[in-house]
């Protein structure tokens, strides 16, 4: 069961004792870091409850099975984050992301800070949802991202939540189950998801991507747990991003003031909110390398070991501990919508306090 989705056991049991008791809650949250499986569960275990042949068959070739594979069985629905209605090519862009969640698990996609659940797909789902289905099963929806639900599309969503038709499931995602509106967050049954192990990561990627052990391995040490950062760094050219990142912080970290002023100029007109993303969590991944030399708890082989070990003399665990409350709290700011260049200055200010002695 779920052997197509990398690690995860834990979910996975807890998922397996559902179908197998019989007693599926009508809603669950699954939560965890991006890109560790919590979409590709959902997607899966929808498929499972939509199956021909039940749940507990093992089937995957089923017409129900195949069409909820691709995301065309008219009784599995899906909400994920896109552009406002008023976007001329909102449409458009919806359906090319639905066709590639789709076609690839794991598909690198990073949702904009600005993107929300619509309100008026999510009414069309729920009168579907009201309905009787088309096949005579279960009706299930999969809502991505489930933090993206503003109070407006909340408060469509709350209703059919508290009394939901019999057979409908829902099964909602979020990376922080902080930032999920509290009423919808209480009616679901919570499953949390786990950062992967390099080795998980580094086994995917070599067994269905056919990619040689070094890079796998090199991929799976700089994605903090990810499968999806991994994809990105290994096959959307994302390493030179992560590049770039590591040596805006060197330099944050090891220069002079005047320094930091000079990284943080070319930011003062950016708009590029996903690019400000990949940043940050090219910051965490070395704040984490560094604290990982000054206490010896991995050997790291990437271009940045040097310098982590180097680093890791010149602060402590407390001004480590809060540069990572801060970085945490840039990747908030910019779900706020708050200017990047403020995001990314108060970062590398942060770095450069962090290694001030």
């Amino acid at each position: 069961m779920f052997d197509t989705i990398a690690g995860q056991e834990t979910a996975k049991e807890i998922i397996g004792s559902m179908v197998e008791s019989g007693r599926i809650p009508h809603a669950l949250l699954f939560v965890g870091p991006h890109g560790v499986g919590k979409g590709e569960l959902a997607l899966e275990f929808a498929r499972m409850l939509l199956c021909g042949n039940g749940a507990l068959s093992g089937c995957t070739a089923c017409s129900a099975c195949v069409k909820a594979s691709r995301l065309e069985h008219p009784d599995l629905h899906l909400l994920f984050p896109s552009r406002g209605e008023s976007s001329p090519t909102w449409l458009e862009e919806y359906d090319a992301r639905r066709k590639q969640l789709a076609a690839e698990q794991y598909a690198p996609i990073v949702y904009e800070k600005i993107r929300q659940i619509l309100v008026g797909l999510t009414r069309e789902v729920i009168e579907k949802l009201q309905e009787s289905s088309f096949e005579g099963g279960r009706k299930v929806c999969v809502i991505l991202q489930a933090d993206k639900v503003n109070p407006s599309t909340g408060n469509t969503l709350l209703k059919i939540l508290e009394e939901p038709p019999d057979g409908v499931h829902f099964i909602l995602t979020t990376e922080r189950l902080s930032s999920v509106q509290p009423t919808i967050a209480s009616r679901a049954s919570v499953v949390r998801f786990r950062r992967l192990r390099d080795e998980e990561i580094a086994a995917y990627l070599e067994k269905r991507h056919g990619m040689d052990p070094e890079t796998s391995r090199s991929c799976s040490a700089m994605a903090e747990g990810s499968l999806k950062t991994a994809k990105a760094l290994a096959f959307e050219n994302k390493a030179g991003i992560r590049s770039r990142a590591f040596e805006l912080y060197r330099t944050a970290a090891l220069g002079k003031q005047s320094e930091v002023i000079r990284q943080a100029f070319p930011f003062m007109r950016s708009r590029d909110v996903e690019e400000a993303e990949e940043l940050i969590g090219g910051f965490t991944h070395f704040t984490r390398s560094v604290l990982d030399a000054k206490y010896g708890l991995k050997k790291h082989t990437d271009a940045f070991s040097e310098t982590a070990a180097h680093l890791s003399q010149a602060t402590d665990l407390r001004a480590l501990r809060d540069l990572a409350v801060k970085l945490e709290e840039g990747l908030e700011m910019l779900g706020r919508n708050v200017a990047v260049s403020t995001v990314i200055t108060s970062l590398l200010y942060g770095i450069h306090d962090a290694y001030r002695h």
